[in-house]
């Protein structure tokens, strides 16, 4: 029998799916060519229109979306220059609670965004607390003196590149930034920032937000005496921040106490959830320790390892398998194959491996995304297959901070992975009815093959799998909570693995490639297995178990 553990109780957090929606490039609907709330309001029914067997929705149950605050946008959103307020960019706070009231209708939850490492150079905090030393936000920010010889501080390098100290006239001193200069970082070490923030989170709360995604929350903590950075021994890489030992700048144990903290406050609200975003060059090892040494700090912390494994079945089971070992037990794992921060995963796979046959990848990402053990965050336009858009003139780039870069060390422009969301084959795909407008971004050239009116209307479609697989995920508890076991341990052409509870298995099977025979290395019962979800046999077909898979196939199989 297969024994129920704290972590396999049920809360929408942990059971259901998460939809990231970049709001700039979701749906326009006052034809500026930018996405704005209402735009999201128009296309809730498509997420879930509240109908367990709809027709035509996707069935996820809580969006998170990327930043919507007031902000200059030099970091699109990220930013932010009024915690309490809506950029005219997207509309207004009473279209935000619209946007709520409508989502929670449909059985919705709605995740924001909290930029809180660090604020827009033009939040009002920031120009109250450079305009002097004695002024009373002195102390909201990192300000040092220059170096005796009248250069920066110390060696503490800017995530984007170059140094992360830039020089402030009116205080002759130095700010620092994680980021980018118009992103000072706020000083955690103040009770009073700390109060400020605190309460601003209990004002979203207080409005029925359900939760919040902490943007780089490993960040918040700074050494007190702002001492140097360790070089790394024999440090290469050609990106100076990796070549050191960020003892002093990230990751301190004060971290942990603020996301203690503000765990705190999200459990005095019901049935709320706390995901962080542990650093995209965190370790799944280094990740872990985000849960609290109670389970008290993030609900779900992000990691990247996983999305950023080789498409190949040997390294996508050991990412899941570290996943089951490191999780503490009564905590929650989380899963993702994309975000708005790296490509996505057909562009990274299809290009990446020998695979002719760019379906199977989607179908088979999907299945695993959907039916490991953990919370799957889906990020827009992944369920129609879209990828990324290698072809936007440089007069179009809107990810300012790398692209204004001067150095090698800033990554690539993230435009390719934030283009419009292609809904039809109409003007912009459906995404503006502005015809003479000209979007954010320009959209995907293969829009009218890839888009959401197509798909719906092809039984064989990558949006209906997902569809198909998320209904599974809602109707049988072994894909909700069931505990996880392969039945490959070392596996090379297929993936095998099991989900179950006392009540049920489900069984999964995917083929990496050509090659048909399946050999299994545990045990386990050969008949009567029913079809849930697959891209190759009849669904509700009871079988025997198969010795053999097509070519790519996927089959998720219940007993």
């Amino acid at each position: 029998m297969i024994q129920d553990t704290n972590s396999n109780t049920e809360t929408w957090w942990k059971t259901g799916v998460i939809y990231q929606i970049y709001p700039f490039t979701f749906a326009d609907a006052n034809g500026d060519g930018i996405g704005d709330l209402q735009g999201i309001i128009k296309k809730l029914d498509y997420l879930n229109d509240g109908n367990p067997d709809s027709e035509t929705s996707l069935g996820i149950d809580a969006i998170w979306l990327s930043p919507i605050n007031k902000s200059p946008m030099i970091d699109n959103g990220y930013d932010v220059s009024d915690y309490y307020d809506i950029s005219d960019t997207f509309g207004t706070l009473a279209d935000f609670e619209i946007l709520l009231e409508e989502s929670h209708k449909r059985g919705i939850k709605v995740i924001l965004d909290l930029v809180i490492n660090h604020t827009s150079n033009q939040h009002h905090w920031f120009i109250e607390s450079s305009s002097s030393k004695d002024n009373p936000k002195s102390d909201w920010y990192h300000w040092q003196d220059p170096a005796p010889d009248g250069g920066v501080p110390n060696n503490w390098l800017s995530y984007f590149g170059g140094t992360g100290w830039t020089f402030n006239q009116a205080r002759q001193q130095y700010y620092y930034h994680s980021f980018n200069e118009n992103q000072p970082d706020i000083n955690w070490g103040n009770p009073e920032v700390k109060a400020a923030i605190y309460q601003m989170i209990r004002f979203w709360l207080d409005k029925g937000v359900d939760g919040f995604r902490l943007d780089a929350s490993s960040v918040y903590s700074k050494d007190k005496y702002y001492r140097y950075n360790p070089v790394k021994f024999d440090s290469t890489d050609n990106n100076k921040y990796n070549n050191l030992h960020h003892l002093y700048d990230k990751d301190l144990p004060e971290n942990h106490q603020i996301i203690r903290e503000i765990r705190t406050i999200i459990d005095e609200y019901e049935d709320r959830v706390l995901i962080g975003e542990t650093f995209i060059n965190s370790t799944l090892y280094e990740s872990a320790i985000f849960y609290g040494m109670n389970n008290d700090e993030l609900h779900l912390p992000f990691t990247f390892e996983f999305p950023f494994s080789p498409w190949y079945p040997g390294y996508i089971q050991r990412e899941i398998a570290k996943k089951e070992l490191i999780t503490p037990e009564g905590a929650w794992a989380s899963y993702f194959l994309d975000n708005h921060d790296i490509p996505r995963h057909l562009s990274r796979w299809v290009e990446c491996s020998l695979c002719t046959n760019p379906l199977g990848i989607a179908q088979a990402a999907a299945a695993i995304l959907l039916t490991v053990r953990g919370t799957p965050i889906l990020y827009y336009g992944q369920e129609i297959g879209m990828v990324d858009n290698e072809d936007i003139p440089a007069e179009q780039i809107q990810d300012k901070i790398v692209v204004r870069s001067e150095t090698q060390e800033s990554p690539e422009s993230r435009d390719g992975a934030r283009t419009p969301m292609q809904w039809d084959d109409s003007v912009h795909a459906g995404f503006s009815f502005g015809k003479d407008t000209r979007t954010w971004l320009p959209v995907h050239q293969n829009y009218k093959e890839v888009n959401v009116a197509k798909e719906l209307k092809d039984p064989n479609s990558i949006l209906n799998f997902y569809r198909q697989l998320i209904r599974a995920r809602k109707n049988n508890e072994a894909l909700r909570i069931g505990n996880w076991r392969s039945l490959i341990h070392y596996p090379y052409e297929h993936l095998a693995y099991v989900r179950e509870t006392n009540a049920e298995r489900v069984l999964i099977l995917i083929n990496f490639s050509y090659e048909k025979d399946l050999t299994i290395d545990e045990h386990i019962s050969c008949d009567n297995w029913q079809v849930l979800v697959s891209n190759i046999r009849e669904v509700d077909k009871i079988i025997d178990l198969p010795t053999t898979l097509e070519a790519f196939e996927v089959s998720v199989l219940r007993k």
